[in-house]
């Protein structure tokens, strides 16, 4: 695993976009400006425009260095090795949906109120993308589905994270058409991601790695 700038042009194009965005609003925003909305929308915090902005830039560039230099020291790296084009893709993902969340932040704090339509198709669309690409992810300490039976295992790892993908993909577009029929955010995300988190994240990798025992296939964790 070696930094590469073509690999990472993208992450790197999104990060500069970012600022140079931030640099804009800054330039439009009054020096105080909603920072924080409730579910109705409604601004209900307040904060400095520079704040925001430097927290609108910052939180890209960071997210950037520890995603890509954190597997140096994943206990799994020789797993990640194999697959970093995955995991850097995932990395890009996560660097994108935090500009996009940055630059809806910027328009809501000059408009202010939050736009909660476009926040929803946005998220179900991340969940729509991270769903195709689960079933790839190789087992590590940082990315996908991390309960402890997952980490103990790279059958339950497989298998949790192959399951898991087809219902991220169903969950993004559930999310996506409660959305469009304008149902509330908090209740189209508590409706789809509660269900969806406690089969994916304890019910199925739990019962799985429990029968893998009894058959003899998983006498402990498989590290």
């Amino acid at each position: 695993m070696k930094w590469n700038f073509k690999r990472d042009l993208f992450a790197l194009i999104l990060i500069v976009a970012t600022i140079i965005i931030a640099i804009y609003f800054n330039s439009v925003l009054p020096n105080t400006v909603p920072s924080h909305f409730n579910a109705e929308g409604m601004p209900d915090g307040y904060s400095s425009k520079t704040t925001l902005v430097l927290i609108g830039t910052g939180v890209p560039i960071l997210i950037y260095f520890m995603l890509t230099f954190i597997p140096f020291i994943d206990p799994f790296r020789k797993k990640i090795e194999k697959n970093f084009s995955i995991f850097l893709l995932f990395r890009d993902l996560a660097i994108a949906f935090t500009a996009f969340i940055m630059v809806l932040t910027f328009i809501s704090a000059q408009e202010g109120t939050f736009k909660s339509d476009v926040f929803g198709l946005g998220f179900g669309l991340l969940f729509v993308l991270l769903g195709n690409y689960l079933p790839k992810l190789p087992r590590n300490f940082f990315f996908g589905i991390r309960s402890p039976w997952t980490l103990a295992s790279d059958v339950v790892w497989y298998r949790t994270h192959r399951i898991s993908g087809g219902l991220f993909v169903v969950g993004g577009l559930l999310i996506i058409i409660l959305t469009l029929f304008k149902v509330k955010m908090i209740i189209a995300l508590t409706a789809v991601l509660t269900p969806l988190v406690i089969f994916t994240a304890i019910i199925y990798p739990y019962f799985l790695y429990r029968k893998l025992q009894k058959e003899g296939k998983q006498a402990g964790p498989d590290l």
